[in-house]
């Protein structure tokens, strides 16, 4: 399937969550929680482990109708984690529009984050049938997970050597999780057999290792326009991101210590954001960060090699060509 027959894919799928959220939203109060969440709802995204959700069911030949609910509740999920990242990193803008916590304040944007998560349960639970049984515990791990990941997020910025294996570790937790959830419930709601679910699962981790150190790069290589907020805001917090902790193993003398007394307000500074994005490419930490996202994204590939040539394996795998095209 071409690029066209994807984004047509994502367009339709995208719609049908959005429509969901909606409903789901339409007519609550108090509006000091449900003014603030539409505003986040309605502010775009791509909705991309909403999507993954129904490509891993369609994947398995199931009913995309039947796989709505867990989508609905990993799209609740994951912009849980981006309201309360916005609060830790004092984020004034996401996607191009005002945070929560800038537009009101950081209560609100708390209580609407905890609101959105107890709508990701209502969502999944609260479907035209019961959900399969392992599906809330894979919810549930995958909200538990992205909470220590932050967790350890935040821990590393004070701190001045993070190995690489701790690294992985926390974007495992942070991202990674919380994707291969979305593509191990589109299986399970789908009727995937055990080892389906389990080969999804693997796909969704690999996708989602590669889809965080994608966001390390762009932070350093992208422009606002692809990420909706600026660029090198991670070295401006002092974030511990893929290339800075590769680049500190490739470097010695000035150039190291520079990088490892990176902290939270060390910025923003053009002229420091200048040199640390020189480091990294002069380091190859760029072009590290760029071959590991090319293994991950053909270790996802490989996951699917069981699966027959179906519309929704073909789908899975130009999903897959999507993310590694951000490279570029």
């Amino acid at each position: 399937m071409n690029s066209t027959g994807l984004q047509r894919y994502l367009d339709l799928r995208r719609s049908l969550v959005n429509r969901e959220l909606d409903r789901i939203l339409r007519g609550r109060k108090p509006a000091i929680i449900y003014g603030p969440l539409r505003h986040v709802l309605k502010s775009g995204g791509k909705r991309l482990r909403a999507v993954l959700v129904f490509l891993a069911s369609d994947a398995v030949g199931g009913d995309p109708r039947r796989a709505l609910p867990a989508a609905v509740a990993v799209e609740c999920l994951h912009n849980f984690t981006l309201i309360h990242d916005d609060v830790m990193d004092a984020s004034p803008v996401r996607r191009g529009r005002q945070t929560v916590h800038s537009r009101w304040n950081e209560a609100v944007a708390i209580l609407a984050g905890d609101q959105l998560i107890a709508l990701g349960f209502e969502a999944l639970t609260g479907g035209p049938q019961e959900p399969p049984s392992r599906a809330v515990r894979v919810f549930t791990r995958a909200f538990i997970d992205v909470c220590d990941g932050q967790g350890l997020d935040i821990e590393f910025e004070g701190r001045g050597g993070v190995s690489m294996k701790a690294y992985m570790n926390m974007i495992d937790l942070k991202t990674a999780r919380v994707i291969a959830a979305a593509a191990e419930l589109g299986a399970l709601f789908g009727g995937g057999s055990p080892p389906q679910v389990r080969a999804l699962r693997r796909y969704g981790e690999s996708l989602g290792l590669a889809f965080q150190i994608m966001d390390d790069l762009l932070d350093v290589v992208g422009t606002t326009k692809e990420l909706g907020k600026k660029i090198g805001g991670d070295i401006a917090r002092g974030k511990k991101t893929y290339l800075l902790v590769k680049a500190i193993e490739q470097t010695r003398g000035r150039d190291r210590a520079l990088l490892s007394g990176l902290r939270p307000g060390s910025g923003p500074d053009r002229n420091l954001l200048r040199l640390v994005r020189g480091i990294y490419e002069k380091s190859g930490a760029v072009d590290a960060a760029r071959r590991e996202i090319l293994r991950l994204t053909r270790g996802a590939k490989k996951t699917l090699a069981g699966f027959p040539p179906t519309r929704g394996k073909r789908l899975l795998m130009d999903f897959v060509d999507r993310l590694a095209d951000r490279t570029a």
